[in-house]
């Protein structure tokens, strides 16, 4: 077989490479509620196409402050895993912002709306689909819900809040031509709201509040914010009164004073280990009433766990995503909308991780997703409106 100097076999080649990357990314979309070895097997995969083609210089990456904050938290880990009391549980964690990270950095390569559209409505689908099936399941057992693939309740709430806060931003900065789209949307977005208080936690209903405060003061498309914001504010409050541990819970301040002595256990480990921090998997704090593993605290858990070098990883990340997100100002609504679903991302990630833990498992790989498909979308050369028709029908 012949070889195209011409450059046309590269350019097919480079296309299938994309191809595969895509489907990787849209299987460990889906996978994400429903099975830990797809999505294992999907960011393998991902990673494996990421660095065949940096390798061919078929991608060109280029590195801002939040890449760095990305890469230096790995590295903050697996540093933080030398002197960890038990380094395998450590690794376990390292391994676990390594592959929150690979999304982040494919989602950054994604230039073309119509691929965007598709991830987005894979996480939407995906996500509504496990909610319902939690829901019939909890109301089965007579338990909170919780969905096994995305770990506890509290985990299970934070990746549902934040694909909410998502949908928002795409039904209200979206094109108006795709109104269908919004509807279904919307009742995907109300299912979502009751799964979560189904889950009987507080915490991520914080960053939702202030996503909300910030989408009413941008004043874009301010009466269809207005109405969503009411309309989910609404169900929210009549989901809390019918469904009963939450409404009990949501009165309920005893966990609020559990978590101050936490809190200072935290503290005291950093300061006893204020460089490298006692390693990741390795927090434990034991009561007369509890034992709890991790802080309910996003800056506490790293603190402690990863030290000075991951609160520097972390300043870097959230640093490096507000200068992007003020510096990028789109034009259409379409990236408007990508900006958005990130915000709501990182509002629920560092906003409600002032009360809980955040920034791992699967609803940390929601939020560098949409990281990265917003820094894709705002590149030079980020989802080309001139690629394909703008008139065509959306999804």
């Amino acid at each position: 077989m012949g070889i195209y100097k011409g450059g046309r076999l590269n350019s097919s080649i480079c296309l299938n490479y994309d191809g595969i990357k895509l489907a990787s990314i849209i299987l460990m979309v889906i996978s994400l509620p429903f099975s830990e070895s797809l999505k294992t097997i999907s960011i393998l995969l991902i990673l494996s196409i990421l660095l065949v083609q940096l390798y061919k210089k078929e991608l060109k990456i280029k590195i801002s402050v939040i890449h760095y904050g990305f890469l230096f938290l790995i590295v903050s880990a697996l540093i933080s895993s030398i002197f960890a009391n038990n380094p395998s549980k450590s690794l376990g964690g390292a391994k676990d912002i390594l592959f929150y990270t690979i999304p982040f950095f494919a989602a950054c390569s994604v230039n073309n709306k119509r691929h965007v559209r598709i991830i987005l409505w894979s996480l939407y689908v995906s996500t509504t689909m496990a909610a319902l099936l939690g829901i019939i399941h909890s109301i089965g057992i007579h338990r909170p819900l919780e969905i096994h693939s995305l770990g506890n309740q509290n985990y299970t709430a934070m990746y549902f809040m934040i694909v909410i806060t998502s949908m928002i931003s795409t039904i209200v900065y979206s094109e108006n031509k795709i109104r269908y789209s919004k509807i279904i949307i919307s009742i995907f977005a109300c299912f979502l709201i009751i799964a979560t208080v189904m889950t009987a936690e507080r915490s991520s209903f914080t960053g939702l509040f202030v996503f909300l405060i910030i989408l009413l003061l941008s004043r874009k498309n301010i009466i269809l914010s207005s109405l969503f914001s009411i309309g989910l504010f609404g169900l929210t409050v009549v989901s809390i009164y019918i469904y009963d541990p939450m409404r009990v819970k949501i009165f309920s301040i005893n966990s609020l004073f559990s978590r101050f002595s936490i809190w200072e256990y935290a503290l005291n480990l950093f300061k006893e280990n204020p460089v490298v921090g006692i390693g990741l998997n390795n927090f434990k704090y034991v009561s007369s009433t509890e034992t709890v593993f991790d802080a309910h605290n996003v800056y506490l858990q790293i603190a402690s766990q990863m030290g000075t070098l991951g609160l520097i990883s972390i300043s870097l990340i959230i640093s490096g995503f507000l200068y992007q997100w003020l510096k990028y100002k789109p034009l259409s609504g379409f990236k408007n909308e990508i900006k958005y679903c990130a915000l709501g991302g990182f509002l629920v990630t560092f906003v409600g991780g002032l009360l809980d833990t955040t920034l791992h498992h699967e609803h940390a790989i929601a939020f560098t997703l949409l990281t990265g498909l917003m820094l894709g979308a705002s590149t030079k050369k980020g989802v080309q409106e001139q690629s394909f028709n703008e008139d065509s029908s959306e999804l």
